[in-house]
């Protein structure tokens, strides 16, 4: 854990302006020793808000850090603490500072889209971009969001295509004759009449029954006032099938005030916030947004959320929480200047608005364990490891080595990497042998010192632990590789295949785990990908060898004329039955002619 520095080790610069700051509202910006953004505040009283840092010896773990990191402040003065919230949100969003509270939803849920132009399509997404379209959700389960697109294309007929529309095609798709589309792109509906088809869609994607329904019962009776009784009828199944989609939604609360609810948990440090977005009294969507090192769900913390949510998105009339905000008459002036009126914050203690709060609560608490249990589990395995084997530190990060070839030949080593016990497959490598021979232990060597002495030469992390496939003669090969690199003191144990003993430094006898136990397991993973690593690699280098060997056995046939055929044919037998055409265009006239001379030549035939 850092250790806050006092003001004698911070510059001069900030020593100097600790000692005159003004009794003003405003912000303060946090900057480090390289001037990069640490973290944007607003204070009613600058002066009293930023000495509170360095003066205040009870903070949490995560201000800490940030104290110990400050350098310098920079303060920009306002007329009202409102205009200091409204700079400090804008500052925020534009420079994502890493100490502020950022959100960072737990899913990429898809939105229906409904863009903007002449003639708008509807189409499912999962990003949300800044291009003025509709952005309808998000949906939960991913399903829900194809199924809703489906139902406007059903009872709306707009397009989900990416063609011109110029009205100059001779043809519509079966989508027009399947009644899922008006055909704009063949000028079989006019921008007037599509835009209101529009409309119908938006109103149902915002949830507005009532009104889409007035609007589609007058529309039947005024096409049957007008004889187009066909389509009357296409209104009239719009309505049947609205009541029936519509009643299948829960209504989850009486009233139809816009209302979002904010339930939380915490869980060893981490807490989820879990949004519900109701609109005319139904759930119509959700977010869960996951933050690191949060100790408690407090005033300031739910304070900073709400900023984040409401800096970007629509605010609703009521927002429910289970505690009350900070400064909780300013956050509702500046979402009011927004909105138009202020909201209404609510912190029920019964009922049913109190339920649907026990509901987010509760989802909130889901989250965090379908998120973080499966770690907390590995962790358990990890810390089962680090006692087995008698390990200074809990082994967070293990790289395994295992060697691969084929009676001395394509002899190759892999290395993969595991993080928390889960594969890190960016950190996979591999190696081909400078000597080809078989002999394990001088591979393993080689291989073993390759890897770390390159870490050394650029400065990279080491593992916790690095695991040998094999028994003591590569362990001990390993640790010849690391004694010769100075890394005496890096962990290393080997794994052998036939009996599944672990093998440690200064011990000849090896440590038995019970076939049962998850550390077996957890080893034996580790141990099997990296061999499967490894003669994926050798088989690569074996296939290439076979079928160029072949090829460079023509009289005139050099490796690169060799190569150029099995990119171009993709096997010997391929090019055994090319035509002279195909050849010349790969190799030209003068080697295709050699490779015709074989062709038409006694040897075997190549196989596959």
């Amino acid at each position: 854990m850092s250790t806050p520095r006092t003001n004698a080790d911070k510059s001069p610069f900030l020593q100097r302006k600790l000692g005159d700051l003004p009794t003003r509202p405003g912000v303060y910006l946090y900057r480090d020793k390289e001037e990069n953004l640490l973290y944007v505040g607003k204070a009613k009283v600058l002066r009293n808000r930023v000495k509170s840092y360095f003066q205040n010896k009870h903070h949490d773990a995560k201000t800490r850090r940030l104290v110990a990191r400050i350098w310098d402040v920079e303060l920009i003065v306002c007329e009202t603490e409102l205009e200091a919230l409204v700079l400090e949100n804008n500052l925020i969003n534009a420079h994502l500072p890493p100490y502020n509270i950022l959100l960072r939803d737990d899913k990429t849920y898809p939105y229906v889209k409904l863009t903007r132009e002449p003639f708008p399509k509807v189409f499912v997404t999962r990003k949300v971009r800044k291009d003025k379209a509709w952005y309808f959700g998000p949906f939960f389960p991913a399903s829900t969001a194809y199924r809703t697109a489906e139902l406007v294309q059903r009872f709306f007929q707009l397009r989900d295509c990416d063609i011109e529309i110029d009205g100059k095609r001779a043809r519509a798709c079966l989508k027009h004759q399947l009644h899922l589309c008006t055909a704009p792109c063949i000028g079989a509906v006019s921008q007037e009449a599509y835009a209101e088809q529009t409309k119908e869609a938006r109103l149902f994607l915002e949830g507005k029954r009532d009104e889409l329904k007035a609007r589609l019962e007058a529309a039947m009776w005024k096409a049957a006032e007008a004889a187009a009784f066909e389509q009357a009828a296409q209104h009239r199944d719009a309505l049947q099938q609205l009541d029936q989609w519509f009643s299948k939604q829960k209504a989850a609360s009486a009233d139809q005030e816009d209302t979002d609810v904010y339930g939380a948990a915490v869980l060893d440090g981490r807490a989820c916030v879990h949004r519900l977005v109701m609109r005319e009294g139904k759930i119509m969507g959700r977010n869960e947004y996951l933050f690191e090192e949060v100790e408690t769900v407090d005033g300031p913390f739910l304070s900073q959320v709400l900023q984040r949510v409401y800096g970007k998105e629509a605010v609703p009339g009521r927002i429910i929480l289970e505690a009350d905000p900070e400064d909780p008459e300013l956050l509702r002036e500046w979402m009011g200047g927004m909105r138009g009126a202020k909201p209404t914050l609510l912190i029920p203690k019964q009922g049913q608005k109190f339920d649907l709060l026990a509901m987010a609560q509760e989802n909130a608490r889901l989250a965090l364990e379908r998120k973080f249990e499966p770690q907390r589990l590995n962790e358990a395995v990890l810390e089962g490891l680090q006692a087995f084997l008698g390990l200074v530190r809990l082994p967070r990060r293990i790289e395994c080595f295992d060697i691969s070839h084929g009676q001395g030949r394509e002899v190759v080593a892999s290395m993969v990497s595991f993080k928390e016990g889960v594969p890190d497959k960016q950190g996979y490598r591999r190696f081909k042998m400078s000597v080809q021979q078989n002999d394990d232990f001088f591979n393993m060597r080689e291989a073993v010192f390759r890897r770390y002495k390159r870490i050394q030469e650029e400065g990279g992390d080491f593992p916790d632990l690095v695991l040998i496939d094999g028994g003591l003669g590569q362990l001990h090969a390993a640790e010849d590789a690391l004694r010769e690199l100075g890394l005496e003191n890096l962990e290393r144990a080997s794994l052998a295949k036939k009996e599944e003993l672990v093998f440690r430094p200064n011990s000849s006898e090896p440590l038995r785990i019970p076939k049962s136990s998850p550390v077996l397991q957890l080893l034996q993973r580790i141990r099997d990908e990296a061999h499967r690593f490894a003669i994926t690699y050798h088989r690569k280098l074996r296939a290439a060898r076979t079928l160029q060997t072949e090829l460079t056995a023509i009289p005139g046939v050099g490796e690169a004329t060799a190569k150029k055929l099995l990119q171009a044919f993709g096997s010997a037998l391929k090019v055994r039955i090319a035509t002279e055409a195909a050849l010349v265009q790969v190799v030209g006239k003068a080697a295709a002619l050699k490779v015709l001379a074989w062709q038409q030549g006694q040897a075997p035939a190549p196989t596959e």
